[in-house]
């Protein structure tokens, strides 16, 4: 087995341990929400994320574009975590900033 399959797995398991006992009046879309929380998170924190491969013109670029679209997806994050007028605002400036320069 892959030294990173054994850690994401021994992260798992630590995490689903570390979780609070489920009460009575937790509905299975709130354990659910749990479970794919922990899973999500371990499995950005082991393997980061995807780096997709570019065509050699996009590759001049690249890390502009990443530090972009980063900023836009955390702004997006945000909002959906927090939806309010600033937070929306927030994020549809940075997008149509991103689109402009894209």
């Amino acid at each position: 087995m892959p030294a990173h399959c054994f850690d994401f797995s021994n992260q798992i398991t630590e995490k689903l341990d570390d979780l609070p006992a489920p009460n009575d009046n937790a509905t299975v879309g709130t354990r659910w929400c749990q479970l794919r929380y922990v899973i999500q998170s371990t499995t950005l924190e082991v393997l980061g994320r995807a780096r997709r491969q570019h065509q050699d013109w996009f590759d001049d670029n690249d890390t502009d574009i990443s530090n972009l679209l980063e900023e836009k997806n955390g702004l997006h994050k945000a909002y959906k975590d927090l939806p309010t007028d600033a937070t929306k605002a927030a994020f549809f400036r940075c997008r149509r900033l991103v689109q402009q320069r894209l």
